[in-house]
């Protein structure tokens, strides 16, 4: 379950993950040696399924539509998958047809749902989700002197063997941060990790900022993805009274887990 400001981009952004998880070979972004990513790009792979709004809601029929899909083997993919797209218009009678889909998983299926809102999905369908929340908080209005903190305190987070939690009350005393300047520190640590992980993936280069964390590409993509998550979770919570100390604690000692 994908929350962001720009469900198309993001869509864009997935397709390239789908032909990475689908290539047999080496991927490669625009390597032309199969007919894979061209059939992904251009909505024509069969066993990719992209369900968008009927009107004011994604209906029951759309989902119901959906299964008849997955009634056979992929030819082309390894996978059989499907995109919702504005899962927040899912109905009450479309969302528990979906639900049960999830709750009786078949093996090689995909799912995808991008939302703008995840607090407008059903908690039934939230809880059998992993969910990555902010994509593309940052486009406006960048504040390039906390981008460059947020690079160099990850760096210091991955890199020093002796770091302890003590560097976050110095990190804070500093440089006299207000919350909102944490919140937009974790949505850069959020893009970094983003970039970090299609550069994992071998979707793109990494970004010129970021030439600092080059090192972190040893770990495996997987390792970006709990990162996002934790991220993301922390973001959340610093829309609420927290204690901005515990709450970067709570990050060195869930990154480091």
């Amino acid at each position: 379950l994908i929350e962001t400001n720009d469900q198309e981009k993001c869509l864009n952004d997935l397709k390239e993950v789908i032909s990475e998880i689908n290539c047999e070979n080496s991927f490669e972004p625009n390597c032309n040696k199969c007919n894979l990513c061209h059939l992904i790009q251009t909505n024509q792979l069969p066993s990719l399924v992209i369900v968008k709004p009927d009107g004011m809601t994604v209906k029951k029929e759309q989902i119901l539509e959906l299964k008849k899909y997955f009634s056979t083997k992929p030819i082309y993919s390894k996978f059989n998958m499907y995109v919702i797209m504005y899962a927040e218009k899912l109905n009450n009678s479309s969302a528990n047809t979906i639900l049960k889909f999830l709750e009786e998983p078949e093996s090689g299926i995909l799912g995808f749902f991008i939302t703008n809102n995840k607090e407008n999905i059903i908690d039934t369908i939230k809880s059998r989700c992993q969910i990555i929340s902010n994509f593309y908080q940052l486009e406006d209005n960048i504040n390039e002197d906390l981008q460059k903190l947020a690079v160099e305190y990850l760096k210091n987070v991955h890199l020093t063997n002796d770091f302890t939690l003590i560097y976050n009350r110095s990190f804070i005393l500093d440089h006299d941060l207000k919350k909102e300047d944490f919140q937009q520190i974790f949505q850069h640590f959020f893009t970094i990790y983003y970039s970090l992980y299609k550069s994992s993936l071998h979707l793109e280069d990494l970004e010129a900022k970021y030439a600092e964390l080059q090192f972190l590409l040893k770990k495996e993509s997987s390792y970006f993805i709990k990162q996002l998550q934790i991220v993301s979770e922390l973001e959340k919570e610093l829309g609420y009274n927290v204690n901005i100390n515990l709450l970067l604690d709570r990050f060195i000692l869930e990154t480091r887990s």
